[in-house]
């Protein structure tokens, strides 16, 4: 069976049945996986953390709500959802809106394992977008008629991570421009994602000009290949991620 190591899961679940055919099937994939009993807890985990997958159990008491509160955040809401069914025998269609993916009872290590296997390609695909590799770079950027320079601190296939003088508003439009190690320029428009009292903005690209999206697939594919290879990461520039 095709092995998935690199992949990370969070498992919303509260009996020891879910947990334990959750943990044999994860296992049998090579994936790792982290437990949240309540979907309070679920959702401050997804809240902070980048996961390739969630498994919900739709046992838990605000599981639905949880799964929707995913689909509308941000850094998780394109993660793969398996919604484990309720035990109740209640329809499918009317509780699992926003799953990716079902796992019908009685759960075993088998049909999990199964399901992740199916929904590889998709989670890897996700994981790429979102690879963050740790850059410092100047960054040109107009917000509102402004214009100001920042400091990228990581850049991935959906967005970057930079320190400015003067901060933006959270969602609003900022356009950007920088130059690749490599030479390539990328400019393009996008939102801020996120703020800190750091002085730092997370923004999501929306809009790459040119070619910059298939050069910047490009290169972060390539960084991605030089940072899986022990060899070579002593030559991989670094700097503190956010």
């Amino acid at each position: 069976m095709t092995r998935t190591k690199a992949l990370a899961f969070l498992l919303i679940a509260n009996n020891y049945q879910t947990l334990t055919a959750v943990a044999d099937g994860l296992g049998q994939v090579g994936a790792s996986f982290d437990f949240a009993s309540t979907s309070e807890a679920g959702g401050e985990y997804v809240g902070r953390r980048k996961v390739d997958g969630i498994i919900v159990d739709l046992d838990v008491p605000g599981a639905e709500d949880l799964i929707r509160s995913i689909r509308q955040g941000t850094s998780n809401r394109g993660a793969v959802v398996f919604a484990c069914l309720p035990s109740d025998n209640r329809s499918p269609v009317a509780v699992v809106t926003g799953a990716t993916f079902l796992l019908p009872r009685p759960l075993t290590p088998e049909s999990v394992a199964s399901q992740v296997s199916a929904a590889r390609s998709s989670m890897l695909r996700e994981h790429r977008r979102f690879f963050r590799y740790p850059l410092s770079l100047p960054v040109y950027l107009v917000s509102n008629g402004a214009e100001q320079r920042g400091m990228m601190a990581n850049l991935s296939e959906g967005g970057m991570a930079i320190y400015t003088v003067r901060s933006a508003e959270y969602r609003s439009m900022i356009e950007f421009a920088f130059e690749l190690p490599s030479g390539e320029k990328i400019a393009g428009k996008g939102s801020v994602a996120w703020v800190n009292n750091e002085g730092m903005l997370g923004i999501e690209f929306h809009v790459l000009r040119g070619q910059g999206e298939v050069v910047l697939q490009k290169w972060i594919q390539e960084q991605q290949t030089i940072d899986l290879c022990p060899n070579n990461r002593e030559r991989t520039p670094r700097t503190e991620p956010a």
